[in-house]
Protein backbone atom coordinates (compact mmCIF):
# COMPACT_ATOMS: atom_id res chain seq x y z
CA UNK A 1 0.00 0.00 0.00
CA UNK A 2 0.72 3.26 -0.87
CA UNK A 3 1.03 5.83 2.08
CA UNK A 4 1.38 9.26 2.81
CA UNK A 5 4.68 9.81 4.88
CA UNK A 6 5.65 13.88 4.78
CA UNK A 7 6.82 14.62 8.03
CA UNK A 8 6.21 18.20 9.72
CA UNK A 9 5.78 19.74 12.97
CA UNK A 10 2.70 18.22 14.62
CA UNK A 11 1.79 15.34 12.11
CA UNK A 12 2.65 11.72 12.77
CA UNK A 13 2.49 9.40 9.87
CA UNK A 14 2.94 5.60 10.01
CA UNK A 15 3.89 2.75 7.88
CA UNK A 16 2.43 -0.64 8.52
CA UNK A 17 2.58 -3.58 7.16
CA UNK A 18 -0.30 -6.42 7.32
CA UNK A 19 -0.55 -8.31 10.44
CA UNK A 20 -1.44 -11.92 10.21
CA UNK A 21 -3.19 -11.92 13.34
CA UNK A 22 -6.46 -8.82 13.10
CA UNK A 23 -7.45 -8.06 16.29
CA UNK A 24 -10.88 -7.24 15.09
CA UNK A 25 -13.20 -10.40 14.36
CA UNK A 26 -15.82 -10.45 12.34
CA UNK A 27 -19.10 -13.00 11.63
CA UNK A 28 -21.25 -12.92 8.50
CA UNK A 29 -24.79 -14.46 8.54
CA UNK A 30 -27.07 -14.54 5.51
CA UNK A 31 -30.68 -14.63 4.99
CA UNK A 32 -32.85 -16.21 2.40
CA UNK A 33 -33.25 -14.62 -0.66
CA UNK A 34 -36.02 -12.28 -1.21
CA UNK A 35 -38.20 -12.41 -4.28
CA UNK A 36 -39.33 -8.09 -5.12
CA UNK A 37 -41.62 -7.53 -7.92
CA UNK A 38 -41.07 -6.14 -11.25
CA UNK A 39 -39.42 -2.96 -11.64
CA UNK A 40 -37.15 -1.97 -8.49
CA UNK A 41 -35.27 0.76 -8.96
CA UNK A 42 -33.97 1.34 -5.39
CA UNK A 43 -33.87 0.23 -1.87
CA UNK A 44 -32.55 2.10 1.33
CA UNK A 45 -32.30 0.70 4.85
CA UNK A 46 -34.13 2.77 7.53
CA UNK A 47 -33.89 1.32 10.61
CA UNK A 48 -32.73 -1.52 12.98
CA UNK A 49 -34.07 -2.73 16.37
CA UNK A 50 -34.54 -5.59 18.41
CA UNK A 51 -37.35 -6.68 16.39
CA UNK A 52 -35.92 -6.77 12.77
CA UNK A 53 -34.88 -4.49 10.38
CA UNK A 54 -36.94 -1.88 8.16
CA UNK A 55 -36.39 -1.29 4.31
CA UNK A 56 -38.04 0.68 1.48
CA UNK A 57 -38.53 -0.06 -1.87
CA UNK A 58 -39.14 2.07 -4.71
CA UNK A 59 -40.50 0.69 -7.61
CA UNK A 60 -40.83 2.02 -10.96
CA UNK A 61 -44.71 1.26 -12.58
CA UNK A 62 -46.10 2.39 -15.08
CA UNK A 63 -49.20 5.39 -14.83
CA UNK A 64 -50.28 5.25 -18.78
CA UNK A 65 -49.42 4.33 -21.86
CA UNK A 66 -49.82 5.80 -25.27
CA UNK A 67 -49.02 5.26 -28.56
CA UNK A 68 -46.00 7.34 -28.42
CA UNK A 69 -44.77 5.52 -24.96
CA UNK A 70 -45.67 5.24 -21.93
CA UNK A 71 -45.35 7.41 -18.54
CA UNK A 72 -44.07 6.00 -14.96
CA UNK A 73 -44.41 6.70 -11.46
CA UNK A 74 -42.79 5.39 -8.20
CA UNK A 75 -44.53 3.66 -5.55
CA UNK A 76 -42.86 3.23 -2.20
CA UNK A 77 -43.55 0.14 -0.23
CA UNK A 78 -42.14 -0.62 3.54
CA UNK A 79 -41.36 -3.96 4.59
CA UNK A 80 -40.16 -5.25 7.63
CA UNK A 81 -37.94 -8.78 8.47
CA UNK A 82 -37.32 -10.25 11.83
CA UNK A 83 -33.84 -11.30 13.55
CA UNK A 84 -33.69 -14.14 10.91
CA UNK A 85 -34.47 -11.61 7.89
CA UNK A 86 -38.01 -13.42 7.43
CA UNK A 87 -40.80 -11.30 6.45
CA UNK A 88 -42.80 -9.44 9.19
CA UNK A 89 -44.87 -6.95 7.00
CA UNK A 90 -45.45 -5.12 3.43
CA UNK A 91 -46.89 -1.85 3.45
CA UNK A 92 -47.71 0.04 0.21
CA UNK A 93 -48.40 3.67 0.85
CA UNK A 94 -50.79 3.86 -2.04
CA UNK A 95 -53.78 5.03 -0.02
CA UNK A 96 -51.90 7.34 2.33
CA UNK A 97 -49.48 8.65 0.07
CA UNK A 98 -52.20 9.86 -2.67
CA UNK A 99 -51.60 13.23 -3.96
CA UNK A 100 -48.80 13.29 -2.27
CA UNK A 101 -44.99 13.14 -2.78
CA UNK A 102 -43.25 10.92 -0.74
CA UNK A 103 -39.92 12.35 1.07
CA UNK A 104 -38.37 10.10 3.44
CA UNK A 105 -38.73 7.57 6.58
CA UNK A 106 -36.99 8.93 9.08
CA UNK A 107 -36.37 8.05 12.73
CA UNK A 108 -36.06 9.32 16.33
CA UNK A 109 -35.49 7.07 19.43
CA UNK A 110 -37.26 4.15 19.60
CA UNK A 111 -39.68 5.57 16.77
CA UNK A 112 -40.33 5.68 12.79
CA UNK A 113 -41.85 8.52 10.78
CA UNK A 114 -43.21 9.11 7.33
CA UNK A 115 -42.67 12.22 5.78
CA UNK A 116 -44.09 13.59 2.74
CA UNK A 117 -44.94 16.94 0.31
CA UNK A 118 -47.35 18.59 -1.91
CA UNK A 119 -47.75 21.83 -3.97
CA UNK A 120 -51.42 23.02 -4.46
CA UNK A 121 -50.56 24.86 -7.83
CA UNK A 122 -54.01 26.89 -7.67
CA UNK A 123 -52.84 28.30 -4.24
CA UNK A 124 -49.04 28.24 -5.28
CA UNK A 125 -48.50 26.61 -1.55
CA UNK A 126 -45.65 24.02 -1.03
CA UNK A 127 -46.79 22.22 2.25
CA UNK A 128 -45.10 19.57 4.32
CA UNK A 129 -46.66 16.78 6.13
CA UNK A 130 -45.48 14.36 8.45
CA UNK A 131 -46.94 11.32 10.70
CA UNK A 132 -45.49 8.58 13.08
CA UNK A 133 -45.60 4.83 11.53
CA UNK A 134 -46.44 1.91 13.80
CA UNK A 135 -43.26 -0.76 13.72
CA UNK A 136 -45.11 -3.55 14.61
CA UNK A 137 -47.93 -3.24 11.23
CA UNK A 138 -46.07 -0.58 9.18
CA UNK A 139 -49.60 1.67 9.09
CA UNK A 140 -49.37 5.55 10.49
CA UNK A 141 -50.44 6.21 13.18
CA UNK A 142 -53.47 8.59 12.83
CA UNK A 143 -53.86 10.88 10.00
CA UNK A 144 -50.56 12.97 8.66
CA UNK A 145 -49.72 16.36 10.56
CA UNK A 146 -49.13 19.25 8.54
CA UNK A 147 -46.06 20.59 9.01
CA UNK A 148 -45.28 23.48 7.17
CA UNK A 149 -47.05 25.56 4.47
CA UNK A 150 -44.73 28.21 1.83
CA UNK A 151 -46.19 30.21 -0.76
CA UNK A 152 -44.02 30.22 -3.91
CA UNK A 153 -43.61 32.67 -6.03
CA UNK A 154 -45.22 30.69 -8.92
CA UNK A 155 -46.39 27.49 -10.19
CA UNK A 156 -42.90 26.91 -11.40
CA UNK A 157 -40.81 27.69 -8.80
CA UNK A 158 -38.63 24.24 -7.34
CA UNK A 159 -39.19 22.86 -4.25
CA UNK A 160 -37.31 20.74 -1.59
CA UNK A 161 -37.33 19.86 1.82
CA UNK A 162 -34.69 17.50 3.83
CA UNK A 163 -35.44 16.21 7.67
CA UNK A 164 -33.21 15.00 9.97
CA UNK A 165 -32.56 13.79 13.30
CA UNK A 166 -30.52 16.53 15.95
CA UNK A 167 -29.72 17.55 19.16
CA UNK A 168 -28.47 13.93 20.45
CA UNK A 169 -31.61 12.85 18.92
CA UNK A 170 -34.35 14.50 20.72
CA UNK A 171 -35.63 16.37 17.74
CA UNK A 172 -36.09 16.76 14.37
CA UNK A 173 -34.63 19.68 12.09
CA UNK A 174 -36.99 20.07 9.29
CA UNK A 175 -35.14 22.31 6.56
CA UNK A 176 -37.69 23.73 3.17
CA UNK A 177 -35.84 25.48 0.22
CA UNK A 178 -38.82 27.82 -0.66
CA UNK A 179 -36.09 30.01 -2.70
CA UNK A 180 -37.50 32.52 -5.65
CA UNK A 181 -35.81 33.26 -9.08
CA UNK A 182 -33.00 35.73 -7.33
CA UNK A 183 -32.60 34.68 -3.65
CA UNK A 184 -32.45 31.87 -1.20
CA UNK A 185 -35.35 31.76 1.48
CA UNK A 186 -34.94 28.30 3.89
CA UNK A 187 -37.43 27.63 6.26
CA UNK A 188 -36.03 26.53 9.10
CA UNK A 189 -38.61 24.44 12.36
CA UNK A 190 -37.44 22.09 15.17
CA UNK A 191 -40.01 19.22 16.09
CA UNK A 192 -40.51 17.04 19.07
CA UNK A 193 -41.14 13.62 18.81
CA UNK A 194 -44.92 13.85 18.52
CA UNK A 195 -43.82 16.63 15.49
CA UNK A 196 -44.88 20.00 16.94
CA UNK A 197 -42.97 23.12 16.21
CA UNK A 198 -40.38 24.28 19.59
CA UNK A 199 -38.87 26.43 17.14
CA UNK A 200 -39.65 28.18 13.63
CA UNK A 201 -37.77 30.62 11.62
CA UNK A 202 -37.40 31.83 7.85
CA UNK A 203 -34.53 33.06 6.72
CA UNK A 204 -34.10 35.09 3.33
CA UNK A 205 -30.16 34.87 1.95
CA UNK A 206 -28.46 37.53 0.02
CA UNK A 207 -26.91 35.05 -2.80
CA UNK A 208 -27.82 34.32 -6.31
CA UNK A 209 -29.31 31.21 -6.31
CA UNK A 210 -27.31 29.65 -9.98
CA UNK A 211 -24.29 30.78 -7.94
CA UNK A 212 -25.17 28.95 -4.35
CA UNK A 213 -25.35 25.45 -3.00
CA UNK A 214 -26.64 25.06 0.53
CA UNK A 215 -24.14 22.45 2.16
CA UNK A 216 -25.28 22.15 5.80
CA UNK A 217 -27.79 23.20 7.87
CA UNK A 218 -27.22 22.40 11.68
CA UNK A 219 -29.29 23.59 14.93
CA UNK A 220 -27.26 23.54 17.87
CA UNK A 221 -27.51 22.43 21.21
CA UNK A 222 -27.44 26.19 22.53
CA UNK A 223 -30.27 26.67 19.70
CA UNK A 224 -28.06 28.18 17.14
CA UNK A 225 -28.95 27.66 13.72
CA UNK A 226 -25.41 27.15 11.66
CA UNK A 227 -25.68 27.72 7.78
CA UNK A 228 -22.91 26.58 5.46
CA UNK A 229 -22.67 27.24 1.66
CA UNK A 230 -20.67 27.01 -1.27
CA UNK A 231 -20.20 29.83 -3.42
CA UNK A 232 -19.93 29.10 -6.85
CA UNK A 233 -17.78 30.90 -10.15
CA UNK A 234 -17.98 29.79 -13.90
CA UNK A 235 -15.00 28.43 -15.33
CA UNK A 236 -14.24 26.33 -18.50
CA UNK A 237 -13.66 22.62 -19.40
CA UNK A 238 -12.55 19.87 -21.83
CA UNK A 239 -11.81 19.54 -24.95
CA UNK A 240 -15.00 22.35 -26.09
CA UNK A 241 -14.40 24.33 -23.44
CA UNK A 242 -17.75 23.80 -21.97
CA UNK A 243 -18.99 26.07 -19.35
CA UNK A 244 -19.75 24.61 -15.51
CA UNK A 245 -20.18 25.95 -12.02
CA UNK A 246 -17.02 25.71 -9.78
CA UNK A 247 -16.61 25.56 -6.32
CA UNK A 248 -14.86 29.08 -4.85
CA UNK A 249 -15.31 29.24 -1.36
CA UNK A 250 -17.39 28.39 1.63
CA UNK A 251 -19.88 30.96 3.04
CA UNK A 252 -20.96 30.32 7.11
CA UNK A 253 -23.48 32.27 8.68
CA UNK A 254 -24.98 31.94 12.17
CA UNK A 255 -28.65 32.64 12.88
CA UNK A 256 -30.70 32.63 16.47
CA UNK A 257 -33.50 30.35 16.78
CA UNK A 258 -35.53 33.02 15.32
CA UNK A 259 -33.79 32.84 11.78
CA UNK A 260 -32.02 36.68 12.77
CA UNK A 261 -28.46 36.94 11.78
CA UNK A 262 -26.02 36.73 14.44
CA UNK A 263 -22.62 36.67 12.46
CA UNK A 264 -20.75 36.25 9.34
CA UNK A 265 -17.62 33.87 10.13
CA UNK A 266 -14.76 34.22 7.70
CA UNK A 267 -13.56 31.12 6.29
CA UNK A 268 -9.99 32.41 5.46
CA UNK A 269 -8.36 30.17 3.08
CA UNK A 270 -5.18 32.28 2.53
CA UNK A 271 -3.47 31.21 -1.07
CA UNK A 272 -5.50 28.24 -0.88
CA UNK A 273 -8.58 26.64 -2.84
CA UNK A 274 -10.82 24.74 -1.24
CA UNK A 275 -12.35 21.25 -2.74
CA UNK A 276 -14.68 20.02 0.17
CA UNK A 277 -15.50 20.60 3.68
CA UNK A 278 -17.90 18.92 6.61
CA UNK A 279 -19.54 20.85 9.82
CA UNK A 280 -18.95 18.87 12.91
CA UNK A 281 -20.74 19.95 16.72
CA UNK A 282 -18.54 18.84 19.01
CA UNK A 283 -19.46 17.95 22.59
CA UNK A 284 -18.52 20.66 23.66
CA UNK A 285 -20.76 23.10 21.75
CA UNK A 286 -17.45 24.32 19.31
CA UNK A 287 -18.19 23.61 15.58
CA UNK A 288 -15.40 22.88 13.25
CA UNK A 289 -14.97 22.77 9.71
CA UNK A 290 -13.04 20.02 8.18
CA UNK A 291 -11.92 19.32 4.73
CA UNK A 292 -9.39 18.67 2.02
CA UNK A 293 -7.75 22.14 -0.13
CA UNK A 294 -5.74 22.57 -3.09
CA UNK A 295 -2.68 25.22 -4.13
CA UNK A 296 -4.10 25.58 -7.62
CA UNK A 297 -7.16 27.10 -9.12
CA UNK A 298 -7.43 24.51 -11.07
CA UNK A 299 -8.08 21.81 -7.98
CA UNK A 300 -6.14 18.98 -9.99
CA UNK A 301 -3.97 17.83 -7.05
CA UNK A 302 -5.18 17.47 -3.62
CA UNK A 303 -2.49 19.03 -1.62
CA UNK A 304 -3.70 19.45 2.23
CA UNK A 305 -6.40 18.94 4.71
CA UNK A 306 -7.79 21.47 6.71
CA UNK A 307 -9.37 22.02 10.49
CA UNK A 308 -11.58 25.27 11.06
CA UNK A 309 -12.73 25.71 14.49
CA UNK A 310 -15.57 28.26 15.58
CA UNK A 311 -17.76 29.43 18.75
CA UNK A 312 -20.85 29.31 17.31
CA UNK A 313 -22.26 31.40 20.65
CA UNK A 314 -19.33 34.36 19.68
CA UNK A 315 -19.74 33.73 16.11
CA UNK A 316 -15.42 33.71 15.77
CA UNK A 317 -12.95 31.76 14.03
CA UNK A 318 -11.19 30.28 17.23
CA UNK A 319 -8.32 27.98 15.03
CA UNK A 320 -7.67 27.51 11.59
CA UNK A 321 -5.09 24.76 11.22
CA UNK A 322 -3.72 23.14 7.29
CA UNK A 323 -1.91 19.98 7.11
CA UNK A 324 0.27 19.75 3.88
CA UNK A 325 -0.23 16.09 2.11
CA UNK A 326 2.10 14.84 -0.45
CA UNK A 327 -0.45 13.91 -3.15
CA UNK A 328 1.92 11.87 -5.36
CA UNK A 329 1.47 9.02 -3.48
CA UNK A 330 -1.72 8.77 -3.84
CA UNK A 331 -3.80 7.31 -6.33
CA UNK A 332 -0.59 6.32 -8.23
CA UNK A 333 -0.20 2.60 -8.18
CA UNK A 334 -3.42 1.00 -9.45
CA UNK A 335 -3.39 -1.63 -12.05
CA UNK A 336 -5.93 -0.71 -14.06
CA UNK A 337 -5.69 -4.05 -16.70
CA UNK A 338 -9.63 -4.70 -17.49
CA UNK A 339 -9.97 -8.40 -16.06
CA UNK A 340 -11.10 -10.92 -19.16
CA UNK A 341 -14.81 -10.61 -19.88
CA UNK A 342 -15.55 -7.63 -17.77
CA UNK A 343 -16.41 -5.38 -20.66
CA UNK A 344 -16.80 -6.31 -24.45
CA UNK A 345 -15.18 -5.21 -27.30
CA UNK A 346 -17.98 -2.81 -27.94
CA UNK A 347 -18.43 -1.48 -24.81
CA UNK A 348 -15.01 -0.56 -24.45
CA UNK A 349 -14.90 0.86 -28.10
CA UNK A 350 -17.67 3.02 -27.49
CA UNK A 351 -16.28 4.56 -23.57
CA UNK A 352 -13.26 5.55 -25.45
CA UNK A 353 -15.20 6.89 -28.14
CA UNK A 354 -17.04 9.29 -25.65
CA UNK A 355 -14.17 10.33 -24.38
CA UNK A 356 -12.12 11.07 -27.11
CA UNK A 357 -15.30 13.17 -28.52
CA UNK A 358 -15.74 14.96 -25.35
CA UNK A 359 -18.93 13.57 -25.00
CA UNK A 360 -18.43 12.16 -21.69
CA UNK A 361 -19.80 14.12 -18.79
CA UNK A 362 -16.87 14.15 -16.66
CA UNK A 363 -16.61 15.49 -12.86
CA UNK A 364 -12.73 15.78 -11.80
CA UNK A 365 -11.30 13.51 -8.73
CA UNK A 366 -12.21 14.70 -5.30
CA UNK A 367 -11.73 13.91 -2.43
CA UNK A 368 -15.36 13.23 -0.80
CA UNK A 369 -15.74 13.38 3.34
CA UNK A 370 -17.91 9.88 4.08
CA UNK A 371 -18.04 9.79 7.14
CA UNK A 372 -17.18 11.68 10.87
CA UNK A 373 -17.15 9.49 13.74
CA UNK A 374 -16.73 10.74 17.30
CA UNK A 375 -14.10 8.18 18.99
CA UNK A 376 -16.45 7.46 22.97
CA UNK A 377 -12.73 6.87 24.55
CA UNK A 378 -11.20 9.87 24.23
CA UNK A 379 -13.63 12.08 22.21
CA UNK A 380 -11.20 12.13 19.14
CA UNK A 381 -12.50 13.16 15.68
CA UNK A 382 -12.10 10.64 13.38
CA UNK A 383 -12.81 11.66 9.61
CA UNK A 384 -12.89 9.34 6.09
CA UNK A 385 -13.06 10.29 2.61
CA UNK A 386 -12.81 9.01 -0.48
CA UNK A 387 -11.70 9.60 -4.10
CA UNK A 388 -14.88 9.32 -5.99
CA UNK A 389 -15.33 10.40 -9.76
CA UNK A 390 -18.82 10.28 -12.14
CA UNK A 391 -18.74 10.17 -15.23
CA UNK A 392 -22.04 9.59 -17.73
CA UNK A 393 -21.86 9.14 -21.35
CA UNK A 394 -24.47 7.35 -24.13
CA UNK A 395 -24.17 5.61 -27.25
CA UNK A 396 -26.59 4.19 -29.58
CA UNK A 397 -26.61 1.15 -32.51
CA UNK A 398 -29.80 1.04 -34.85
CA UNK A 399 -31.18 -2.28 -36.65
CA UNK A 400 -33.73 -3.24 -39.16
CA UNK A 401 -36.88 -5.33 -38.14
CA UNK A 402 -37.60 -7.07 -41.32
CA UNK A 403 -41.50 -7.50 -39.98
CA UNK A 404 -42.40 -4.04 -39.21
CA UNK A 405 -39.95 -2.88 -42.25
CA UNK A 406 -38.59 -0.26 -39.87
CA UNK A 407 -35.72 0.77 -38.25
CA UNK A 408 -35.51 0.70 -34.33
CA UNK A 409 -32.31 2.61 -32.24
CA UNK A 410 -31.28 1.45 -28.86
CA UNK A 411 -29.83 4.41 -26.59
CA UNK A 412 -27.32 3.03 -24.14
CA UNK A 413 -26.68 5.13 -21.11
CA UNK A 414 -23.67 4.67 -19.13
CA UNK A 415 -22.70 5.66 -15.10
CA UNK A 416 -19.33 4.83 -14.50
CA UNK A 417 -18.42 5.31 -10.84
CA UNK A 418 -14.72 5.64 -9.82
CA UNK A 419 -13.73 5.12 -5.77
CA UNK A 420 -10.45 5.12 -5.06
CA UNK A 421 -8.34 5.92 -1.97
CA UNK A 422 -9.60 6.01 1.74
CA UNK A 423 -7.78 8.62 3.46
CA UNK A 424 -8.36 7.96 7.45
CA UNK A 425 -7.83 11.41 9.57
CA UNK A 426 -7.44 11.15 13.60
CA UNK A 427 -7.51 14.49 15.21
CA UNK A 428 -7.34 14.79 18.90
CA UNK A 429 -10.85 16.74 20.57
CA UNK A 430 -9.25 20.61 20.00
CA UNK A 431 -9.00 19.47 16.23
CA UNK A 432 -5.35 19.16 16.46
CA UNK A 433 -4.70 16.14 14.04
CA UNK A 434 -2.78 13.29 15.46
CA UNK A 435 -1.85 11.24 12.18
CA UNK A 436 -3.35 10.21 8.41
CA UNK A 437 -3.47 7.15 7.06
CA UNK A 438 -4.32 6.03 3.51
CA UNK A 439 -6.21 2.63 2.62
CA UNK A 440 -5.37 2.13 -1.04
CA UNK A 441 -8.40 0.72 -3.42
CA UNK A 442 -9.75 0.35 -6.93
CA UNK A 443 -12.95 0.03 -7.55
CA UNK A 444 -14.55 0.64 -11.13
CA UNK A 445 -18.03 0.11 -11.60
CA UNK A 446 -20.47 0.75 -14.75
CA UNK A 447 -24.33 0.85 -14.50
CA UNK A 448 -25.96 0.54 -17.72
CA UNK A 449 -29.60 0.90 -18.99
CA UNK A 450 -30.97 1.47 -22.65
CA UNK A 451 -34.38 2.50 -24.21
CA UNK A 452 -35.72 1.37 -27.71
CA UNK A 453 -37.19 4.15 -30.23
CA UNK A 454 -40.10 3.92 -30.92
CA UNK A 455 -41.20 4.50 -26.88
CA UNK A 456 -39.90 5.58 -23.52
CA UNK A 457 -36.80 4.32 -21.38
CA UNK A 458 -36.24 4.51 -17.91
CA UNK A 459 -32.90 5.90 -16.99
CA UNK A 460 -31.25 6.44 -13.83
CA UNK A 461 -29.96 9.85 -11.76
CA UNK A 462 -27.02 10.42 -9.43
CA UNK A 463 -26.77 13.80 -7.78
CA UNK A 464 -24.73 13.65 -4.67
CA UNK A 465 -24.21 17.35 -4.53
CA UNK A 466 -26.24 20.03 -1.80
CA UNK A 467 -28.01 19.57 1.16
CA UNK A 468 -30.99 18.19 0.10
CA UNK A 469 -29.02 15.59 -2.66
CA UNK A 470 -29.93 12.23 -1.86
CA UNK A 471 -27.16 9.87 -2.47
CA UNK A 472 -29.03 7.23 -4.60
CA UNK A 473 -28.49 3.96 -5.51
CA UNK A 474 -25.68 3.69 -7.64
CA UNK A 475 -23.05 2.87 -6.87
CA UNK A 476 -24.41 -0.57 -5.80
CA UNK A 477 -20.96 -2.29 -5.10
CA UNK A 478 -18.36 0.62 -4.57
CA UNK A 479 -17.37 2.51 -1.91
CA UNK A 480 -17.51 1.22 1.69
CA UNK A 481 -19.30 1.45 5.17
CA UNK A 482 -17.39 2.39 8.30
CA UNK A 483 -17.73 2.48 12.18
CA UNK A 484 -15.80 2.50 15.42
CA UNK A 485 -15.83 -0.32 17.70
CA UNK A 486 -12.71 -0.88 20.67
CA UNK A 487 -10.73 2.21 19.75
CA UNK A 488 -10.33 0.27 15.78
CA UNK A 489 -11.96 1.95 12.93
CA UNK A 490 -13.67 -0.81 10.83
CA UNK A 491 -13.83 -0.36 7.06
CA UNK A 492 -16.24 -2.91 5.31
CA UNK A 493 -15.66 -2.90 1.63
CA UNK A 494 -15.61 -5.20 -1.63
CA UNK A 495 -12.03 -5.11 -3.65
CA UNK A 496 -10.24 -7.41 -5.94
CA UNK A 497 -9.55 -11.26 -4.81
CA UNK A 498 -5.80 -10.29 -5.43
CA UNK A 499 -5.73 -7.63 -2.92
CA UNK A 500 -6.18 -10.18 -0.34
CA UNK A 501 -3.76 -8.28 2.29
CA UNK A 502 -2.56 -4.74 3.00
CA UNK A 503 -0.28 -4.06 0.33
CA UNK A 504 3.02 -1.67 1.80
CA UNK A 505 4.73 1.10 0.42
CA UNK A 506 5.08 0.93 -2.91
CA UNK A 507 3.32 -2.04 -3.90
CA UNK A 508 0.55 -2.45 -6.65
CA UNK A 509 -3.33 -2.45 -5.75
CA UNK A 510 -5.50 -4.25 -8.63
CA UNK A 511 -8.74 -2.66 -10.00
CA UNK A 512 -11.99 -4.35 -9.36
CA UNK A 513 -14.12 -3.90 -12.43
CA UNK A 514 -16.21 -7.64 -12.36
CA UNK A 515 -17.85 -7.65 -8.58
CA UNK A 516 -19.52 -10.74 -9.12
CA UNK A 517 -16.60 -12.99 -10.21
CA UNK A 518 -13.68 -10.93 -8.41
CA UNK A 519 -14.25 -9.57 -5.39
CA UNK A 520 -14.17 -10.46 -1.67
CA UNK A 521 -15.84 -8.64 1.38
CA UNK A 522 -13.22 -7.50 3.00
CA UNK A 523 -13.16 -5.75 6.86
CA UNK A 524 -10.05 -3.31 7.49
CA UNK A 525 -9.24 -2.52 10.96
CA UNK A 526 -7.28 1.28 11.92
CA UNK A 527 -6.21 1.24 15.21
CA UNK A 528 -7.38 4.60 16.25
CA UNK A 529 -4.37 4.94 18.84
CA UNK A 530 -1.45 4.20 16.37
CA UNK A 531 -2.97 4.16 13.09
CA UNK A 532 -1.78 0.69 12.32
CA UNK A 533 -3.69 -1.50 9.57
CA UNK A 534 -4.91 -5.02 9.54
CA UNK A 535 -7.03 -6.33 7.03
CA UNK A 536 -9.53 -9.28 6.93
CA UNK A 537 -11.60 -11.58 4.45
CA UNK A 538 -15.13 -11.92 5.84
CA UNK A 539 -16.34 -13.43 2.31
CA UNK A 540 -16.56 -14.24 -1.33
CA UNK A 541 -18.68 -12.36 -3.55
CA UNK A 542 -20.36 -14.58 -6.05
CA UNK A 543 -22.95 -14.78 -9.07
CA UNK A 544 -25.81 -15.45 -6.46
CA UNK A 545 -25.03 -12.22 -3.80
CA UNK A 546 -22.86 -9.38 -3.96
CA UNK A 547 -23.13 -7.23 -0.84
CA UNK A 548 -23.54 -3.62 -0.84
CA UNK A 549 -21.70 -2.31 1.85
CA UNK A 550 -22.13 1.72 0.67
CA UNK A 551 -25.96 0.40 1.68
CA UNK A 552 -25.41 -0.83 5.25
CA UNK A 553 -27.23 0.29 8.23
CA UNK A 554 -24.58 0.17 11.48
CA UNK A 555 -26.31 -0.44 14.55
CA UNK A 556 -23.43 -0.30 17.55
CA UNK A 557 -21.27 -2.74 16.30
CA UNK A 558 -23.55 -4.48 13.63
CA UNK A 559 -23.71 -4.21 9.69
CA UNK A 560 -27.07 -4.36 8.03
CA UNK A 561 -25.60 -4.95 4.58
CA UNK A 562 -28.34 -5.67 1.44
CA UNK A 563 -27.35 -7.47 -1.59
CA UNK A 564 -29.40 -7.65 -4.28
CA UNK A 565 -29.30 -8.35 -8.12
CA UNK A 566 -31.14 -5.87 -10.17
CA UNK A 567 -33.59 -6.33 -13.38
CA UNK A 568 -35.34 -3.47 -14.03
CA UNK A 569 -38.11 -5.46 -16.16
CA UNK A 570 -38.32 -8.49 -13.93
CA UNK A 571 -38.08 -9.50 -10.33
CA UNK A 572 -34.94 -8.15 -8.28
CA UNK A 573 -33.16 -10.68 -6.11
CA UNK A 574 -32.40 -9.59 -2.71
CA UNK A 575 -31.30 -10.88 0.59
CA UNK A 576 -29.68 -9.82 3.36
CA UNK A 577 -26.29 -9.94 5.55
CA UNK A 578 -25.59 -9.57 9.07
CA UNK A 579 -21.71 -8.53 9.82
CA UNK A 580 -21.11 -8.89 13.64
CA UNK A 581 -17.76 -6.90 14.46
CA UNK A 582 -16.02 -7.98 17.65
Amino acid sequence: MQKIFLLIAGLCIYLFSFSQTPATSYRMTLGEEIKLKKGTADLDIVAADNTGLYFTEARIKMKGYFIIGATYGTSIKLMKLDKNFGEVFDKEYKKELKGLEFQSFQTLGNDLYLFATDYEKKEKLFKVYGSKVDKTTGDLVGDFIELGSYRLESKKDDYEMKVSPVQNGTAFLMVSNISGKEKVTLGVHLLDKNLKRKESAIIDLSFNPDYYALQDVQFTKSNKIILLGKEYEEAQYGKKKRKRLVFKQYAMSIYNSDGKKENDVKIDADDRYIISGRLIEQPTGEMLLAGFYSNTAKKEDLNGFYINKVDPEKGTLLLSSFKEINSGMLGKSFVDETDDDDLSKEEKKQAKKAKDDDEEEEFPNSFIIKSVDINPADNSIVITSEVSRYAYYTYTNSSYNNVTRTWNTTTTHVHRFTNQDILVINADKDGNIKWLNALNKSQVEEVRTTNTSPGSGISFSSDNSGYFATRGGMPFYSSYSSLINNNNLVIIMNDHTSNNVNPEYGDRVKTVYNFRKRSNVYGVSIDLATGKMTRKIIGSNNDETILMPRHAFVVKNELFIPSWRQHLMAKTDLRFAKITVK
